[in-house]
């Protein structure tokens, strides 16, 4: 009692509070976390599992209890542990992994002096690869009151009733190396295995497991778990057996999207939104698979849905006991609407939504692909350009940004510029195949043969059997006057009977290049039996018709491209001239 009264004393009265830690191996995040709440609470107690790293010595430097206790399998043991050392009148749980928002300490202080309730809900947001999820956890509550249990995804039985508020924890641990994620799926699987076991039926239990199996990309176990957890779990009204559904309704959709059954994916979505039509989940996902149906018009139903009510939770939270993955999704949902608006030929709204995945994420280099390869259809080369260098400029490039800017270079009519532009990517990623055939290709196109066939040269060794490789030394060949090598290799390919269609696209182009036009035809022909909407394979084919001098069907040819894509800049262009080429043969 001296103590609390000390603690009391030194607060002006406030209820001291004492934070509880268990911990084996955090030196990676634990500064952070002690550094978020050294001004929160009275005292730190940390039980420590076993580290082998620097995390006592960094305890130690923050002023805290240490004690050591031997790892069980059990985290609600450990916690209860260090729960047991706390001397105060409040407790906070926090993982090594977390910090609380500095800004939230003076609401904490104020809530600890309620007395109505004995546990305080907070607001967990949790960093993801592609953003932010949310969910509501019992992180604050009064000693003596409450202990933890479940080894794994523990949860905390408290006395009497409980407070919501928005006090922000702010979680690290999802966001780790592809490495380090899967030893923690495994360590945290192999428990859930282990309980599930014992409680084959707990619903809880089941949705944990699952959510494990979707992280381990284990689908056909999310599957059969999944089914099993719905039938178990019938009841609507008891609010946990509703947010335990829902977490299994979601999983189970994105496993029917990884395997490819949209359908199926389509179905659990209804089912889920006749439970729960304002789940931000299962609006933005039904979105992702009416887009990947190309229901575009469905889609952007949903994704605008989805706005709408994120939109109302932002100007007022409500309480989920569920996670909620989609949290942040808002810069995914305009990106999404982008394509959406562009498949449907709404350039304007199109430009809009990807400006506003943008500008609500400006981390993300696919929405400057995307955005830029939108002003590229429309032959805004310049504005193209301009998009994807800043994010070369924000330094967050990936390859396929230097692919992009390369491309829009040499549409611009600046090989040479596109060259630089492709070695700088090179030397970022030597292993970059696409990377090697495009500088081959602007090579050849600038005539520095001998480069290009240096270059081949030493790729090949590693990709022996690339036939896109082989196909470019060949148009060196003919480039050198030897057309007699690119037939006989042609011939040879097709006589081993080729099943993949991409080989007819590469022979059909290489024919183009050795003028070879009748059989490039055929052989494209082929091809769009298997890839019946590839765009650049029926332009291809009409421009081989106008070069034979064929010009209606070469007409027909690319009047089909434009019915897939009206604002193709290649056909349209193509169209205008044969149509006067045309006219002039018949006056």
């Amino acid at each position: 009692m001296a103590i609390l009264n000390y603690y009391n004393e030194l607060n002006n009265g406030r209820p001291s509070l004492s934070a509880c830690m268990i911990v084996k191996n955090e030196e990676k995040f634990l500064a952070q976390c002690l550094n978020s709440i050294k001004n929160a609470v009275d005292e730190i107690i940390i039980v420590d599992t076993g580290s082998t790293d620097k995390t006592v010595e960094i305890a130690q430097s923050f002023g805290a209890k240490i004690y050591h206790h031997p790892w069980r399998n059990s985290f609600s043991e450990a916690r209860n542990y260090s729960l047991n050392y706390a001397r105060c009148d409040w407790i906070l749980q926090i993982d090594a992994d977390e910090t609380l928002e500095h800004m939230d300490i003076p609401l904490l202080h104020k809530l600890i002096c309620g007395d109505s309730y004995n546990a305080i809900f907070v607001a967990i947001y949790s960093e993801l690869p592609g953003g932010q999820s949310k969910h509501y956890f019992t992180r604050v509550f009064r000693r003596g009151k409450s202990y933890f249990e479940g080894i794994v995804h523990n949860q905390l039985v408290f006395e009497g009733s409980s407070l919501q508020s928005e006090i922000r924890f702010y979680h690290y641990g999802y966001n780790l190396t592809a490495h380090e994620m899967q030893k923690k799926y495994k360590r945290t699987g192999d428990l859930l295995r282990q309980q599930l076991v014992e409680n084959p039926d707990n619903i809880f239990i089941i949705t944990n497991l699952i959510r494990n199996y979707r992280n381990e990309y284990n689908f056909n176990k999310v599957i059969e778990l999944g089914e099993k957890g719905l039938k178990l779990s019938v009841s609507q009204t008891d609010l946990d057996s509703k947010n335990q559904r829902q977490r299994i309704y979601i999983d189970l959709v994105y496993a029917f999207i990884n395997i490819n059954q949209l359908d199926r994916a389509e179905e659990t979505c209804q089912d889920a939104i006749k439970e729960n039509h304002d789940s931000l989940d299962i609006l933005f996902v039904m979105g992702e698979i009416l887009l990947r149906k190309e229901k575009f018009n469905e889609a952007l139903i949903y994704f605008k849905k989805y706005l709408i009510m994120k939109d109302r939770e932002n100007k007022k939270p409500a309480f989920n006991l569920s996670i909620v993955d989609a949290y942040y999704y808002e810069h995914k949902a305009y990106d999404n609407i982008g394509i959406c608006y562009e498949r449907l030929n709404l350039i304007n709204e199109a430009e809009i939504a990807y400006k506003k995945a943008i500008n609500l994420n400006n981390k993300e280099p696919q929405y400057y692909s995307n955005l830029a390869q939108l002003y590229i259809a429309q032959n805004y080369l310049d504005k193209a350009e301009e998009i994807a260098t800043t994010a070369l400029t924000m330094d967050i490039a990936n390859d396929s940004i230097y692919l992009l800017i390369g491309r829009i270079q040499s549409l611009q009519k600046k090989p040479y510029k596109a060259i630089n532009t492709i070695r700088q990517l090179i030397t970022r990623n030597n292993n970059n195949i696409p990377a090697y055939i495009f500088l081959i290709n602007l090579l050849i196109q600038t005539n520095q043969l001998k480069e290009a066939e240096g270059t081949i040269k030493r790729i090949i060794l590693s990709n022996p059997d690339h036939l896109g490789i082989k196909c470019l030394m060949e148009r060196i060949k003919f480039k050198n006057g030897d057309k007699h090598s690119a037939i006989n290799f042609i011939h040879n390919t097709l006589e081993a009977n080729p099943s993949n269609g991409y080989v007819l696209h590469d022979l059909g182009n290489l024919c183009i290049e050795i003028e070879e036009y009748n059989t490039a035809i055929e052989l494209l022909e082929k091809y769009l039996k298997t890839s019946p909407v590839d765009i650049t394979a029926i332009t291809n084919i009409a421009t081989c018709y106008a070069r034979l001098g064929k010009l209606e069907p070469a007409i027909i040819g690319f009047r089909a491209a434009l019915t897939i894509d009206p604002t193709c800049t290649y056909a349209l262009q193509n169209l205008s001239i044969l149509n006067k080429r045309l006219e002039n043969v018949s006056n």
